[in-house]
């Protein structure tokens, strides 16, 4: 079960993190906007310091508890990385949110042509 969970944060983070390059090339208008509400999700979660539902979901499940976040209590078993605190990745995510969003400014959505996703008959 806990291989499952792991799984599934790995698949959001993998989300988050690729997703930003992707949305950056495609510039494809629903796949920005869905990323950056995960990311505000996520971000939202950490500054009011509520705990991923993920990992309430994995603890129920499991009967373990996490000290710290997943993120870090994971990357610590993983890659033995003693320094990599909650707050490390508070700041990471802080400073990751504001390069996404920031991307809306320098690089602007797609405007929605005249005519788009409608059938002609020239079509």
């Amino acid at each position: 079960m806990e291989v499952f969970f792991l799984i599934l944060h790995s698949v959001v983070i993998l989300f988050v993190v690729i997703g930003f390059p992707v949305a950056l090339i495609t510039n494809h208008r629903w796949f920005r906007l869905i990323h950056a509400g995960v990311l505000v999700f996520i971000s939202l979660l950490m500054i009011l310091q509520i705990p991923c539902p993920l990992t309430v979901l994995e603890e129920a499940a499991t009967g373990e508890s996490y000290e710290g976040s997943f993120l870090a209590t994971w990357l610590n078993r993983i890659i033995y990385m003693e320094w990599f605190t909650p707050q490390s990745v508070f700041i990471a995510d802080m400073i990751f949110a504001a390069l996404v969003f920031s991307s809306f400014w320098w690089w602007p959505l797609k405007k929605k042509g005249r005519g788009e996703g409608k059938i002609t008959s020239e079509q």
